[in-house]
């Protein structure tokens, strides 16, 4: 596709006369370096960044403006984009790639949009701003591409993925964790919270993604993480960049006469590559003022200390019973298939006509984690979901259902019945009760044991989050 946009952009600014003064503007514009957390940060002074919006969402077909033409891109399950050309651009052939419908800007379930983006744009680096975190336009779903190579923090993880690539080892990026095929690495310069990421499939390189993801703490009436992300394709795999933040902007935004600097971060900015909109900025921005900038919109020590903690740690596996009858009914999620039956039948597990003396249906159940519902049960007719494994065994001249799943993700179900002044304390209990017992099978009237119910909460989350493995 990269011969496509070349020819896409050529043809686009010959005909948009007010875009193409703002592109030929970049190969004026001023910049300088300076140098900051182990990399050379450029800073470009960029009055055309200021955008063109004329009325309405900017990204929404009806409100394009004149002359503006698109390039079309089909994502996963049918989902369509709309590729135009950038507006107000930092770089050269500087692209946005926009759903064609009005939904609002996540990286749920698009980030292998995002890889097949990468894998189609030879050449190109994608990258997305989460609300909050740089974007001007939060209400459309939408990602920005450029060349390779512009960004320091881009070309740092190239070189570094390279060595790891090669077999090699490097002194800046901690490796933290594996998921398959892909791998993630903690970059230990620049600024807190970033962390880089390579696989051989989409497949593991999303679920690696989003496992960071899942370990980060949400902002309250905020619907992602705040962070910036980056993916490209490198030597025959996917390669990302994550740079995870505490806030949307600096003090310095929001401050008066000399203490005023019109930046606003967005993915550019926290890869090292500043893009300063007013020309009585450019020449007053210094390494302190940089650093500033920095400390205000990253992750606080406390928060990425939390979140390499949550990457690494595990959980115990226990057996826990749930119910039993001469016939039950189930549903595993992820295979589609829908409810099935299993019988009792000549003291066997009957199931699909072949007996058997135990059944188990696998899940993978990530350890470091809450787990997410992997099958139902319709107990009485009624649907309860549950994370692990489930098995079934004849107990007692019955079918018994068993789960098999991690010790906390246990917990989140029955704290979340005890009241919300009682449940650390309850975590901290239970988890030690079951210390003799693991692994031996524990009867459901040990504990009332009802799965991922509505009763699980935030507040239980968050007590056996932070009392994560604790016995005392």
């Amino acid at each position: 596709m990269a011969t496509d946009i070349d020819k896409f952009v050529h043809d686009q600014l010959s005909v948009w006369p007010v875009v193409a003064a703002k592109y030929r503007a970049l190969k004026s514009a001023r910049t300088r370096t300076l140098p900051y957390g182990g990399l050379l940060v450029t800073l470009q002074s960029n009055p055309g960044r200021m955008p063109i919006f004329d009325h309405g969402c900017p990204l929404c077909e009806e409100n394009y403006m004149e002359h503006q033409h698109t390039l079309p891109f089909e994502g996963r399950k049918g989902r369509k984009y709309n590729i135009l050309v950038n507006r107000a651009p930092i770089f050269p052939n500087h692209l946005v790639i926009t759903r064609d419908l009005h939904v609002p800007q996540t990286i749920w379930h698009r980030f292998p949009d995002m890889l097949d983006l990468a894998a189609s744009l030879d050449n190109y680096i994608v990258f997305y701003n989460s609300p909050n975190s740089g974007t001007t336009v939060p209400g459309h779903a939408h990602f920005q591409a450029c060349p390779k190579g512009y960004m320091p923090l881009e070309r740092a993880a190239e070189r570094i993925l390279r060595e790891v690539a090669a077999g090699g080892q490097s002194q800046d990026a901690e490796f933290i964790c594996a998921t398959r095929d892909a791998q993630l690495f903690h970059y230990k310069r620049f600024n807190r919270g970033i962390f880089f990421l390579r696989a051989q499939t989409a497949k593991s390189m999303a679920n690696q993604f989003y496992r960071l993801l899942d370990c980060l703490n949400l902002v309250a009436e905020e619907t992602e993480p705040r962070f910036n992300a980056f993916a490209y394709c490198s030597e025959g795999e996917y390669r990302a960049v994550v740079t995870l933040r505490g806030a949307n902007r600096p003090s310095c935004y929001y401050a008066k006469g000399e203490d005023h600097f019109a930046i606003s971060p967005g993915a550019a900015d926290m890869a090292g590559f500043v893009v300063v909109p007013e020309v009585a900025d450019f020449p007053r921005i210094t390494a302190e003022v940089l650093q500033q900038i920095y400390e205000d919109v990253t992750l606080s020590e406390a928060e990425e200390k939390r979140l390499l903690w949550r990457l690494v740690r595990t959980q115990p596996r226990i057996e826990v019973g749930i119910c039993a009858g001469e016939q039950m009914r189930f549903e595993i999620i992820s295979d589609g298939a829908g409810p099935q039956t299993v019988t009792l039948q000549e003291g066997r597990i009957d199931y699909n006509g072949v007996l058997y003396d135990e059944l188990v249906f696998e899940a993978a159940t990530i350890s470091t984690l809450f787990a997410e519902p992997s099958f139902i049960l319709y107990a009485d007719q009624m649907p309860r979901y549950y994370a692990g494994t489930l098995k079934f065994i004849v107990e007692r001249g019955k079918v018994r259902a068993v789960n098999q799943l991690g010790m906390e993700d246990y917990l989140l179900s029955v704290v979340s019945q005890f009241p919300r002044e009682q449940q650390r304390a309850q975590a901290i209990l239970i988890r030690r009760s079951f210390t003799h017992l693991m692994p031996v099978y524990v009867p459901e009237q040990r504990q009332p044991y009802i799965g991922l119910t509505e009763k699980t909460d935030a507040a239980a989350r968050a007590a056996i989050d932070e009392t994560w493995g604790q016995l005392e």
